[in-house]
């Protein structure tokens, strides 16, 4: 018996100082490797309200699939309102280089690329930029672990995130982010976003996280322009993993053919 305390002592011990001493970088790199399906697709409610809170709707549907472990694409199609419909939005990502970003416009019946220079542009209108809504390059960024703290009764990681250098900064619009990652599931649930001038800018908040096909997803987030009072918020539905999608889905001449 005095050999299976020692045992779980030790374990326990070992599991709690190896936790205490991630750094804030492994921490990050924890945050986004964790996901284990290969596609996934759901319908999305985008819904914008003023400072006002007078709101407008917005409904998508979202197809995603990993191409490998560091990379993978993700086409948005809106469906609601008519002014919207058949609007999209591919992101294609690659590990070293930029992500490639296109943005189907139906009135002008054309493609268009966004630039690197342009990921800190607002997607649709709302409070999330084009950036937002993809995932984080780790090595964009420097990572410091401040003091752990509890976000909505969760234990987190506290990260500060600071651009490796001004063109991060610029493509993004943010000279700093600070992350709060819970600590059982490595999901951020929440985030707070500097502007080039190093003021407070937005805020993001998931207020709910579920657990699908044993695979953490951020279902919904509430994203706060601090300085307008204007926000966003997402709400994910629907959501099925490892259903396959057509690969075409993730091609420019895709976007063409939609209608």
């Amino acid at each position: 018996m005095k050999w299976i305390f020692s045992v779980l002592f030790v374990f326990i011990f070992s599991s709690t100082f190896f936790a205490n001493n991630l750094t804030g970088r492994e921490i990050m790199e924890k945050a986004l490797n964790k996901t284990t399906w290969d596609y996934m697709q759901g319908k999305v409610e985008l819904i914008l309200i003023n400072s006002s809170n007078q709101k407008r709707i917005r409904k998508i549907i979202m197809y995603s699939r990993k191409r490998n472990k560091d990379e993978s694409d993700m086409l948005m199609k809106f469906i609601y309102p008519a002014d919207v419909k058949n609007t999209a939005f591919l992101t294609i990502e690659h590990k070293n280089t930029d992500d490639d970003r296109y943005l189907y416009l139906p009135a002008l019946r054309r493609v268009k690329r966004i630039a690197s220079s342009g990921k800190g542009g607002n997607f649709m209108s709302s409070d999330f930029t084009y950036y937002d809504i993809g995932k984080p390059k780790l090595n964009d960024w420097k990572y410091k672990r401040l003091e752990d703290e509890k976000v909505n009764g969760y234990d987190c990681y506290k990260i500060e995130c600071t651009p490796v250098d001004n063109s991060i900064m610029e493509d993004t619009g943010y000279k700093k982010i600070i992350r709060w990652i819970r600590k059982d599931i490595f999901v951020t649930i929440k985030s707070l976003y500097y502007d080039t001038g190093n003021r407070e800018w937005k805020v993001l908040e998931v207020p709910e996280v579920k657990k699908i096909g044993n695979v953490w997803f951020q279902t919904d987030m509430i994203m706060k322009d601090l300085q307008t009072s204007h926000k966003s918020e997402m709400i994910f539905t629907g959501i099925e993993i490892n259903k396959p999608v057509p690969e075409d889905f993730f091609s420019k001449r895709y976007l063409q053919r939609i209608h």
